[in-house]
């Protein structure tokens, strides 16, 4: 029996922002990746009726209405971010002073920042009485639903002197597998020629959160509900988040959010606020926010919470900034320059996941039957004694089992599933670990639960079996590169294989100072400690070479090249040996990337070579 695809208990997805009158309206800005900061509080979760009185959501998305007259009132909000939370018609509305004067000050737009917009005419803004605008247009992260800014041009008419009055709604069901249950308005604004004006709310205080419902009787039945209970034919919420729901406290989803999504999946009204005071009640101090992605590089990443989405970069060149400190790479680096860089606080272009994207968007009990039921004697083993070694054989019965699936139903789908699973658990090993710890909960030897996530996605995308696995593959490797890289452990497999790595960069259209930044990390992470053996090999840092020769400026092909000869001259210097295929790793990636290298740096470049190479960059005479 296959559990129903909507099991996730908080996908609270987030609210979407405004428009203007045009169906196509015209848009600027880019679109950004993961996020940061609040969530609703315990506001009230006005015109969603009681699940008991709604109808199950079906396997097919609902049609969009965009005026339905049954739609109860928008929510006045009162913090932000806006949540628009709960069944199709919810909504929220804030409102914009104008000064007369201001209407003459130019066109008029709306600028907004919004999380979770999956799925086009689903998350609607309406301004006064014009039109709707669909923000699935403009704002829409199909594959992600990460963070996405810009601004909509509106028909100056749309507005007034005075109050004018925004409001949101969630317009249709969205399944997206696991169902959404809404979406995030993170910052809104109107653009008056050069004036803008925003929305004058407080942002919403996480710590001041507390239960609906503080007595004993209510946390043990919320913590009944959530760890045993389903109302839907679907697994407990406890399956697919941490065991305890620990992940919900800690990535900040607001009392809202956990009402309205438990309420989803069927429960009442009351047992839901039950369930979410239980959530309220954990010993757990709130580090991230749900459009905040866990491990985001950047000055401010702590914990698993991520730096947030505004450390997420807009451009290349704004990554070769952060990471070499100018506009271009440097002429010259030395083998051990990464031995300085921390990729857990450089920030990048790649968003990580956000934490909706670590939950499995199904969970079949066939898993924990298969191979002898080795799944699930692993996770009882880790539960009761979470130790390194039951977190090993954990990931180890995860991928048995993801392996099984693919090679019996080529299922691309589960694996990756599979392995959201086994990432969310392992988790809270981490957490239980202590994120805050120099190696972030994760101890050398540490499953490396980001890369196989992303791993499941890289087979999907070699066989171009999953729509936008390639960026997928990218965004949870990063995720693994800045939580634990390696640190000289590695085995040139894992945590990060870094010649796939590279392969994955480039189909996900990475620029070139990523491709130069994962090249020269991956290069020194795979000559330390065990691998240091291994370079005169074809398993060595030659087959690192490909990806960067297709792919940098010439002047930085040149870099690459002159460092990597200068460390294999050293180690011929040594007493190293280079084997047959190693020679022809070598030749090949000095064939494809020579052409485009000036005559003085080929010459150069052959100079630097150590003898025994030299035939090896034959080519480009």
């Amino acid at each position: 029996m296959s559990f129903a695809p909507w099991c996730i208990v908080t996908l609270a997805l987030l609210v979407a922002a405004c428009s203007s009158e045009s169906a196509s309206p015209e848009v600027s800005g880019a679109a950004g990746t993961s996020g940061t900061s609040g969530a609703g509080g315990a506001a009230p979760d006005a015109g969603v009726p009681d699940v008991a009185d709604a109808a199950p959501p079906d396997d097919a998305e609902s049609a969009p209405d965009h005026q339905n007259p049954e739609w109860p009132p928008p929510e006045p909000a009162t913090t932000l971010p806006l949540e628009v939370l709960g069944a199709p018609g919810a909504g929220v509305e804030v409102t914009i002073a104008i000064e007369a004067l201001d209407l003459a000050q130019g066109n008029a737009r709306l600028a907004l920042t919004v999380h979770n917009v999956v799925a086009s005419e689903s998350a609607l803004v309406v301004i006064n009485d014009a039109a709707p605008i669909d923000l699935g247009g403009p704002l829409l992260r199909r594959i992600d639903g990460q963070v996405a800014s810009g601004a909509i041009a509106i028909d100056n008419a749309s507005l007034r002197p005075g109050p004018n009055r925004i409001v949101f709604r969630y317009a249709r069901q969205v399944m997206d597998r696991a169902a959404v249950s809404g979406f995030r308005v993170l910052a809104v604004a109107l653009e008056l020629g050069k004036k803008k004006l925003t929305v004058d709310l407080p942002a919403e205080d996480p710590s001041a959160w507390r239960p609906l419902d503080a007595t004993p009787a209510a946390i043990e039945r919320g913590r009944s509900y959530f760890q045993d209970v389903s109302r839907d034919g679907g697994p407990a919420c406890a399956r697919c988040h941490a065991d305890s729901g620990a992940d919900l406290q800690y990535y900040g989803f607001s009392t809202k959010s956990l009402v309205e999504r438990a309420m989803f999946h069927r429960f009442t009204r009351s047992e839901a606020q039950d369930l979410s005071s239980y959530i309220r009640s954990l010993d757990l101090v709130t580090k991230g926010r749900p459009y905040d992605a866990p491990f985001q590089p950047g000055a401010t990443n702590h914990g698993a919470a991520g730096a947030g989405y505004s450390a997420i970069l807009a451009s290349d060149s704004s990554f070769t900034e952060q990471a070499f400190g100018g506009a271009a790479l440097p002429a010259t680096l030395s083998w051990d320059w990464a031995a300085g860089v921390d990729p857990f606080v450089v920030p990048t272009s790649a968003g990580a996941p956000t934490w909706m994207r670590w939950l499995p968007r199904d969970l079949k009990d066939d898993w924990f039957t298969r191979k002898n039921g080795v799944l699930a004697d692993a996770e009882s083993a880790l539960a009761a004694t979470p130790s390194l070694e039951t977190a090993q054989a954990f990931m180890s019965a995860a991928l048995t089992v993801g392996k099984d699936i693919l090679l019996l139903e080529n299922d691309y789908d589960a694996k990756v599933d599979v392995l959201r699973f086994a990432a969310v658990k392992l988790w809270d090993w981490s957490r239980k670990n202590g994120f805050e710890r120099p190696d972030h909960g994760m101890p050398d030897g540490s499953p490396a639960y980001p890369y196989e996530v992303g791993f499941a996605f890289f087979e999907a995308a070699q066989a171009d079996a999953l729509p936008g696995a390639a960026q997928q593959t990218m965004d949870w490797w990063w995720a693994q590169l800045a939580s634990n890289p390696g640190r000289g452990v590695s085995t040139g497999r894992r945590p990060l294989n870094f010649e796939d790595v590279l392969l994955a960069a480039e189909n996900a259209g990475l620029g070139p100072a990523h491709i130069a930044f994962l090249h020269l990390y991956g290069s020194w992470e795979e000559s330390r400690g065990a691998l240091a053996d291994r370079w005169g090999s074809a398993d060595s840092p030659v087959r690192l070479l490909a990806v960067p020769m297709r792919r940098l400026p010439a002047n930085d092909r040149a870099l690459v090249l002159r460092r990597f000869l200068e460390y294999e001259a050293a180690h011929l210097s040594a007493g190293g040996t280079i084997d047959a295929e190693h020679h022809q790793k070598l030749a090949d990636a000095w064939s494809s990337g020579c052409p485009a290298l000036s005559t003085a740096q080929l010459a150069e470049l052959r100079t630097v070579a150590p003898e025994a190479v030299r035939p090896d960059l034959s080519a480009c005479p």
